[in-house]
């Protein structure tokens, strides 16, 4: 996917950054940059010409992940605690394929992050936080293959059944949109089955909603049969950020994720060292 759209910054002004960028958000809907400066004033100058960057989600926040910019956030990766909230990204393990705050009534239109520190790339593969993405619209098309006789009904479901779910931490009114839906913003070249979703990490907090919906529980055996295909190998695309790599996408047509990553790890002398991959993650509406 990313290898025919790939735009090296390296030598180019941030003017000819920018137009190259946003050519292929226009053209793609997703832009991947490599060598791009870790330099905030550049990154946030490019990211607002494509539209308004939101607070951070604890904006006026003393903590380090939140002081760098109001707009940005550092994805660290954290030692196990023993106590108190962690943030999901923090912590050791993957993250299934979802949609940037799939809750929230006002979504961004974009998310842009940029890998500033790699981390540990010495494990074996799966294993080193590899990036995943997966255009949705390709898993519609997957699903139709797979489920012919599921196929209509799921359809159905899914783009005509509301459902609202809460945020797990951020008081903030919630989405009534279906599953799927119509993207928000047009396409320069349309393609087959372009479509939005609406999937979180957890896909178990769709349960819960099910329980308030007309055909709640076939409409969730078909939430289940999309989450299990969007985050099969065969339909996603897996890639290794490096130091400067820059990914900005369309929430509503692409979701992502990662493999698995390890967040600290034990030395032969017994001290434990914590994995130094960083990546300044924002949201533009």
């Amino acid at each position: 996917m990313f290898e025919s759209i790939v735009i090296d910054c390296s030598g180019r002004s941030p003017e000819e950054i920018e137009e190259a960028a946003l050519a292929s958000v226009a053209e793609h809907r997703l832009a991947y940059l490599r060598n791009f400066p870790i330099d905030v004033d550049q990154y946030t100058a490019l990211l607002s010409r494509l539209g308004e960057l939101c607070p951070n989600y604890a904006a006026g926040s003393t903590k380090d992940a939140y002081t760098l910019h109001e707009a940005i956030n550092v994805v660290r990766c954290r030692a196990p605690r023993s106590e108190g909230p962690e943030r999901v990204q923090e912590k050791a393990g993957a993250l299934p394929m979802h949609s940037g705050r799939s809750f929230a009534r006002r979504r961004p239109l974009f998310l842009a992050m940029l890998m500033t520190d790699p981390g540990w790339q010495d494990l074996a593969p799966g294993s080193n936080g590899e990036s995943l993405i997966v255009r949705w619209g390709d898993v519609l098309a997957e699903l139709r293959t797979r489920y012919p006789e599921q196929w209509a009904e799921d359809l159905r479901l899914l783009t005509s059944l509301a459902m609202s779910f809460p945020a797990s931490h951020l008081d903030e009114e919630p989405s009534l949109l279906p599953f799927l839906y119509v993207p928000g913003t047009p396409r320069r070249t349309p393609v087959a089955d372009d479509v939005a979703a609406r999937l979180p990490q957890d896909v178990n907090r769709l349960r819960k909603a099910a329980e308030s919906l007309h055909d709640g529980r076939r409409w969730f055996e078909a939430i289940t049969r999309f989450q299990h295909t969007a985050n099969d190998p065969a339909i996603t695309t897996t890639y290794v950020m490096r130091a400067g790599d820059l990914v900005v996408l369309d929430n509503d047509r692409y979701g992502h994720g990662r493999q698995h990553v390890v967040a600290a790890r034990t030395g032969a002398d017994g001290t434990q060292a914590v994995n130094p991959r960083a990546i300044w993650s924002v949201n533009i509406q």
